[in-house]
């Protein structure tokens, strides 16, 4: 970490000097460490570092930076499980969707510090204010927040979503860096970045990206195959084994 400061430090001074005139009074410019996030079969996770300038003409010193690392979206089934003659058995589903597949939200302050709680639904920020649509049925509010609340869960656990109300360091009012956790286990595709200023409760800085996050190598696309789309997997090995075999059973008919 003490070694990359300086050069985050002077990155950070590149993008002050360089900064277009902010259209709109938008105070922020922003940039990543790493343009694409390659997953290899030893991919063991990594830390994505994320930083900007701010330009405090307009407002005055901002209150707060929040930065939001969004993975694709998904949908999913929740089974929710009951004891029935001392055995746990899935009773009601609950198909929702779309939600994001990884969610990283840090800060330079608490969120209820920065922002008011219904501007804060309104900007989707923090896996609490998640919405989502049920594809089938129509559970009661209560079954719908349960559920939700058992996604997050889930994703808590697997590290796949995070908060963090102290990871976004401001330097000097003008400067700010913030470093995000990668996880093994992180979906593929493309993920949404998103930078926050926030003064006296209302965005007054705001930009967001794309990273893309890719498999690289035969054997992890193998596998990424095998978990999401068995039917197929399951097909290309019966006709791998049926041209093995006839390409086997020619050779022995020449000799």
């Amino acid at each position: 970490m003490m070694k990359r400061a300086p050069i985050t430090l002077c990155l950070l001074g590149l993008l002050a000097l360089l900064a277009p005139p902010m259209a709109h009074a938008n105070v922020l410019v922003t940039d990543l460490s790493k343009d694409q996030i390659s997953i290899r079969g030893d991919f063991a996770g990594e830390t994505l570092l994320l930083f900007g300038a701010i330009d405090p003409a307009p407002h005055g010193v901002v209150d707060g930076v929040v930065v939001i690392l969004r993975g694709p979206g998904e949908n999913i089934t929740l089974r929710k499980k009951q004891k029935t003659l001392g055995i746990w058995v899935n009773q009601a589903a609950y198909p929702m969707g779309p939600l994001p597949g990884f969610l990283a939200v840090v800060s330079s302050a608490p969120l209820v510090d920065l922002v008011p709680d219904e501007e804060r639904r309104l900007l989707n920020i923090g896996a609490d204010k998640l919405q989502a649509n049920m594809l089938r049925g129509t559970p009661t509010d209560e079954e719908q927040r349960a559920a939700l609340a058992a996604f997050i869960r889930l994703k808590q656990k697997d590290r796949l979503f995070a908060e963090n109300a102290q990871a976004v360091e401001i330097i000097d009012d003008r400067l700010f860096r913030a470093e995000i956790n990668l996880p093994a286990g992180m979906p593929v595709g493309r993920y949404v970045t998103e930078f926050f200023a926030f003064k006296n409760g209302r965005v007054v800085g705001y930009r967001t990206g794309e990273l893309p996050v890719d498999i690289v190598g035969a054997g992890h696309i193998l596998g990424e195959v095998a978990h999401n789309q068995p039917l197929l997997y399951g097909l290309s090995g019966v006709a791998l084994a049926v041209f093995m075999g006839w390409g086997v059973a020619a050779i022995f008919r020449r000799r």
